[in-house]
């Protein structure tokens, strides 16, 4: 233990040296801490023309008297504090700094609306603002200008002319009787004329549900205004009876449609034949896969053998 808890004369040096520079850098504050330096005799000549009073009489004289000659006697009245002027403030008891600071308030748009709201300026006394609140008498005024109360007093309710669509005749009606349908805009409007004349004329009503960009929805919202005028229809189909009919066998796509026939449907007929040669008689188109029984009906009258 003694091995172990010994030192050498080397290290009981070294220590020795540690322990005195600590001790100095701990005591060196209070060594080299500087004294005051006494005021020079220039500013310490103001104090031989003070006039210190020696008793409370004196004391109190001379606050009375400091009192009487700095303030003006104070006067209890009715005021509103959004309209009072400064002398009138004044007389009520407010100092020049409460005066300045009541009188920015009021420039800058602040309103008193209740008594209470004087406590709510800085600088004033809570003794002058009790005082004073039984006195406070606000005159209620209007914030809006007359303009603007005459022009919310005179509103005047519009009212809109709600479109009423009619039913129109799907071969005759022209962009602008389209449009006055719901939903209609004159994109589709446009759509749907220009798809008539490429067909020559609707076969039916059904037949405007193939528009392209018309929907399904929104078809069956125009449908119950939609019709096919009676004579445009005898006068077609007498033209029809008159006139040959294109043959399955040898007409083109474009004389099909011509002929009344759905443009998918007249397509299907060129490549059926072309795929899988003649037709031997009309019945044979019942092999298009899409054509229903309704179409096929239709198709007979527009087209033969």
């Amino acid at each position: 233990m003694k091995e172990y808890l010994s030192f050498s004369q080397k290290e009981r040096i070294g220590l020795l040296g540690l322990l005195i520079l600590l001790g100095l850098f701990i005591a060196a504050p209070y060594f080299l801490k500087e004294s005051p330096r006494p005021l020079p005799e220039e500013l310490l000549q103001w104090t031989n023309q003070v006039d210190y009073p020696t008793e409370n009489n004196q004391v109190n004289s001379y606050l009375k008297a400091t009192s009487h000659s700095t303030k003006n006697p104070v006067r209890r009245f009715f005021f509103d504090p959004n309209t009072a002027s400064s002398e009138t403030l004044a007389e009520l008891g407010f100092t020049e700094k409460n005066i300045r600071t009541l009188s920015n308030y009021r420039n800058k748009g602040g309103r008193f609306k209740e008594a209470a709201d004087l406590q709510k300026i800085w600088g004033i006394s809570q003794s002058l603002t009790s005082s004073l609140m039984p006195y406070v008498r606000i005159v209620m005024t209007l914030d809006k200008p007359e303009s603007s109360l005459t022009r919310d007093l005179t509103y005047v309710r519009k009212d809109y002319n709600k479109r009423i669509p009619q039913k129109i005749d799907i071969n005759t009606a022209d962009q602008a009787t389209w449009e006055q349908l719901p939903g209609i805009g004159p994109v589709l409007a446009g759509r749907i004329v220009k798809y008539r004349n490429y067909l020559g004329k609707f076969s039916g009503v059904d037949e405007i549900r193939k528009t392209y960009g018309l929907s399904d929805s929104l078809f069956s919202i125009i449908a119950p205004f939609l019709q096919l005028n009676p004579d445009n229809a005898n006068s077609n189909n007498s033209n029809k009876s008159t006139s040959s009919l294109p043959s399955i066998n040898t007409a083109s796509e474009a004389m099909l449609i011509k002929a009344g026939v759905i443009p998918a449907i007249a397509s299907a007929i060129v490549q059926y034949r072309k795929q899988y040669g003649l037709f031997q008689q009309l019945e044979d188109l019942r092999k298009i896969v899409f054509i229903q029984t309704a179409q096929y009906e239709q198709l007979v009258q527009q087209v033969k053998l």
